[in-house]
């Protein structure tokens, strides 16, 4: 059997549907209250030595503001790469699609760094990309910390999650090497210029909610939108902003082999026009969650993304009329775990070398080893980095389970392990159950959403 021949088997569940607009245990656990440190000169997690010194970040006074920086960096391909064989993800299995034949518009790393004290906060970066792989993920997070001195707990990328944007999976035929390596030191790059560009900051945040539905029948959606903005405390000049709203980028069909960030790039551009800043947008909880594209006459799909971009945006701005401060405190948590893995077709197409992913058979049981991140900022914010894509009786239980009044889960976050569908929903019929088809097993979800739930408990604010 050829290896293309076994993709196509291998893989051929391994894609969204094209009906647009629709398309463990823990190994280890810290926690880090950043607010007031520790002061009893042990160890712990904090990065002083507990003498109550200057500026060591551990029983020092609490910082008076954040300090935030934002960063942009274009990932588009060049000419060459594209003519060596590069894939779009999202449709079809692996490359009947076929290559990207142009760009349409261009893709970027968005970074925003939060900063709580000298080397305590945050980065968070989102790519335009369908997913990562967990080789891309890992290499991405280790190049940044060594390049900020942050720990990688700090260190959260995650993607957009367009089905015109390039295949950092592997699922739908992948990317050129060169490119590879060239956009991991660059997402990294961006995260230490972000980081370095720091300067002191108030956040404020709001929330609203923005149109979309379900594409496996529920009659209820997370249709939450999210947006943190930052203010020098210099001046007041705004730095950027953070978006959070759950919707798959698939208003651009299978047909399209055109480069394209979808409806995130047509409501990023729109915002940034708006409050000439930067804006990032992260995916909430969308593993079954579809666009609503408004009513009209569109000439193409095209305009049909720019219509469901150009709500959400109007949404997002609506939402910043009414903000409220941030307050200065933080706390973080994290865990390294691992999933059983039962999804034969994720281990015959990793072990054929097809995918970005490394899977590991012990005593003859499959596992992907993973990680999430909770944040805590002031009283306002809960935020939590999800590794996939959780379907919504999964994902709004986290949200429950947080007190603050601005809940946000940021998906495929850290990595994009498929979907998690929580096991009461598990193989019911719903969608045909494609979503189970492209989930690494029936416990995924229920394993991640019982262990962020966990880290939260953890925090003592």
């Amino acid at each position: 059997m050829s290896v293309l021949f076994a993709a196509g088997l291998f893989l051929s569940p391994l894609a969204c549907r094209s009906d647009s607009p629709a398309d463990g245990e823990t190994s280890t656990e810290t926690g880090t209250e950043t607010g007031t440190g520790d002061g009893d000169t042990d160890p712990g997690t904090e990065t002083g030595d507990g003498d109550g010194d200057p500026g060591d970040g551990d029983g020092d006074p609490p910082p008076t503001n954040y300090e935030v920086g934002f960063d942009v960096t274009d990932l588009t391909p060049t000419e060459a790469e594209l003519a060596e064989g590069f894939y779009l993800g999202g449709y079809g299995f692996y490359t009947e699609r076929g290559a990207a034949e142009g760009i349409h518009d261009q893709v970027y790393v968005r970074t925003m760094a939060i900063g709580y004290g000298p080397a305590d906060g945050g980065i968070f970066a989102v790519a335009d990309a369908i997913g990562m792989g967990n080789q891309w993920t890992r290499a991405i997070r280790a190049e940044a910390a060594a390049m900020t001195g942050l720990s990688e707990e700090q260190i959260i990328i995650g993607s957009t999650h367009s089905h015109g944007a390039p295949d950092l999976q592997g699922l739908w035929g992948g990317v050129p090497e060169g490119y590879r390596a060239r956009i991991i030191t660059a997402i990294a790059t961006s995260m230490a210029t972000a980081w370095n560009d720091r300067v002191p900051a108030d956040l404020e945040v709001a929330s609203t909610t923005a149109d979309n539905r379900n594409r496996r029948g529920w009659d209820f959606t997370d249709d939450g939108l999210f947006v943190v903005q930052a203010r020098n405390v210099d001046g007041g000049a705004l730095l950027g902003a953070m978006v959070a709203f759950a919707a798959h980028p698939v208003v651009l069909g299978s047909s399209n082999l055109q480069m394209s960030r979808d409806y995130c790039g047509y409501a990023v551009d729109n915002l940034e026009a708006q409050l000439e800043a930067p804006v990032l947008f992260f995916n909430g909880v969308q593993g079954d969650v579809s666009p609503q594209v408004p009513d009209g006459m569109y000439a193409d799909d095209f305009e049909r993304a720019q219509a469901y971009g150009d709500h959400v945006a109007a949404r997002t701005m609506l939402a910043l009329d009414a903000v409220e401060p941030v307050g200065v405190d933080m706390f973080r948590n994290y865990a390294d775990f691992e999933l059983d893995v039962t999804n034969e077709t994720f281990l015959l197409a990793a072990q054929a070398g097809l995918l970005d992913y490394d899977f590991v058979i012990r005593d003859g049981v499959g596992l992907v080893a993973t990680q999430t991140a909770y944040f805590r900022f002031g009283d306002e914010i809960q935020l939590v980095a999800f590794p996939g894509e959780s379907l919504t009786r999964n994902g709004l239980p986290i949200k429950e389970a947080m007190t603050a009044p601005h809940q946000v889960v940021l998906g495929l976050s850290g990595d994009a392990l498929g979907y998690f569908v929580p096991s009461d929903e598990w193989n019911t019929g719903l969608n045909d159950n494609y979503e189970e088809s492209i989930s690494v097993g029936m416990d995924a979800a229920d394993v991640t959403r019982d262990l962020l739930i966990e880290l939260m408990s953890q925090d003592p604010g």
